[in-house]
C-alpha cells in the first residue's frame, strides 16, 4: 500500500514538472494583439508566421505578437505617409514658382502678340505696296521688305506657340501641385485602413 502511495506520488511530482516546463506562449494562442516579450521573436502557427514586435501604426506600442503580413502592410502604410508628406511639401513649395511662371510666361505672350501685330501690319503694308511698285527697283526693295516682314511674323507666331506650350505645361503641374496633396492623402488613409483591418485583434 505504502509502494502505491509512493509511486502515485512519484508520478504526480513528474507530471507537475512536465507542466510548469510548458512555454507561456505555448498556453496561449497566438495572434495578432497577444502580449510578447522578446522582441524580433517569430514564430509559426497552423495561421501563419507572427513577429514578436510594437505596432507601427500604433503610438507608445508594446511588444505584441503580429502576423508578418500585418508587420509588412502596417510598415508600408507608415513608409506612404512619410513620402505623402515630404511629396506634399514639395508640391507647397513648387507652387509660388509655378505661379510666378504662369505669371511672367503669360506677360510675355503679351508683348511678343504686340510685335506679331506689328509685323503683320507692316508686312500687309509692303504687299500692298509691292502690288502697287511700278519699277524695278521699288519692286525689288518691296519684295525684300515682303520677306522680312514674313519672316518676323513667322518668328514671333511661333513664340507664341512656344510660350502657349509652356503655359500648358505650367497649369497643368499647378493642377496636380494643388490636387496631388488631397489624392495622396486619400491613398494613405486607405493603406492604413488596410493595414489595420490586416492587424485586428484576434486574427
Amino acid at each position: 500500500m505504502l509502494r502505491k502511495i509512493a509511486s502515485l506520488s512519484v508520478a504526480l511530482i513528474v507530471a507537475g514538472g512536465v507542466m510548469v516546463a510548458v512555454p507561456a506562449d505555448a498556453a496561449t494562442k497566438i495572434s495578432n494583439g497577444v502580449a510578447c516579450t522578446k522582441n524580433g521573436t517569430t514564430t509559426k502557427t497552423s495561421g501563419g508566421t507572427y513577429k514578436c514586435t510594437k505596432n507601427p501604426l500604433l503610438t507608445n506600442a508594446k511588444l505584441t505578437w503580429l502576423s508578418m503580413d500585418c508587420v509588412t502592410a502596417a510598415t508600408d502604410a507608415v513608409k506612404a505617409q512619410k513620402a505623402a508628406a515630404i511629396t506634399n511639401a514639395n508640391f507647397k513649395a513648387q507652387l509660388p514658382v509655378i505661379e510666378l511662371g504662369i505669371t511672367t510666361e503669360t506677360a510675355n505672350r503679351v508683348e511678343i502678340q504686340k510685335e506679331l501685330d506689328s509685323a503683320s501690319l507692316r508686312l500687309t503694308g509692303a504687299q500692298a505696296k509691292l502690288l502697287a511698285a511700278k519699277t524695278d527697283a521699288d519692286k525689288k526693295l518691296l519684295t525684300t521688305a515682303v520677306s522680312s516682314w514674313t519672316s518676323a511674323t513667322r518668328a514671333y507666331a511661333s513664340k507664341i506657340r512656344n510660350i502657349d506650350l509652356t503655359i500648358k505645361r505650367l497649369q497643368a503641374a499647378k493642377l496636380t501641385a494643388t490636387n496631388k496633396p488631397a489624392e495622396l492623402a486619400a491613398n494613405v488613409a486607405d493603406s492604413r485602413e488596410s493595414a489595420k483591418l490586416i492587424c485586428t485583434k484576434g486574427f
